[in-house]
């Protein structure tokens, strides 16, 4: 299923105010603020989205690809705020876009799931590769509202690229096991 999702409106703001970063990584300095940065959106990515741990840290929106409706569509992801969208191409190869009243969607599970409403049926779709697409909200809108542990997971990541810049070196440490564990209660997904 997670080969289907995609991320097709990315976050736009930070998890952690740089200010915050350095403090938590005693870094007094100004020379290194765009590297410290781009280490945090970096690490970010690692963890965040369909090709990280399955988990959403702030609100983004993930496009599933099926190529007709199942009786239930499951919503890979979490935590899921609601559906943006559903449209596919009907019969005659036209893209509809599905009336939200047709359709019941349960955030309140894991995972998240759609199916039609009461005394309402999936449409037919156009047999073909790609016929049905669900835009779904994830994540939170503020970051503090990010759960804690993903923070410090990210903030450890970048304090590990930080001390270790290069590839391979004299005094490399493997990545502190604390971020894997920190991620396993919030993996969902393929990767990470």
């Amino acid at each position: 299923m997670w080969d289907r999702v995609k991320v097709i409106a990315k976050p736009t703001g930070d998890i952690i105010s740089l200010a915050a970063l350095k403090l938590r990584l005693r870094i007094d300095g100004d020379d290194e603020d765009d590297l410290l940065m781009s280490y945090l959106r970096g690490a970010v990515a690692r963890i965040d989205g369909p090709d990280g741990i399955g988990y959403a840290m702030l609100e983004q929106t993930w496009r599933l690809t099926l190529d007709a409706f199942p009786h239930t569509i499951t919503l890979p992801g979490a935590p899921i705020k609601r559906v943006a969208k559903i449209s596919y191409l009907d019969a005659s190869g036209v893209e509809q876009v599905l009336d939200a009243a047709d359709y019941r969607v349960e955030v309140d599970m894991e995972p998240a799931r759609v199916m039609p409403a009461t005394g309402k049926s999936w449409p037919a779709t156009l047999h073909a590769v790609g016929a049905v697409k669900i835009d779904y909200v994830l994540g939170e809108a503020e970051a503090a509202n990010v759960p804690a542990d993903l923070v410090d997971a990210a903030c450890l990541l970048v304090g590990h690229r930080y001390q270790n810049r290069e590839a391979v070196g004299e005094n490399m440490s493997e990545l502190p096991l604390s971020v894997e564990w920190l991620l396993k209660e919030y993996r969902r997904g393929a990767v990470a």
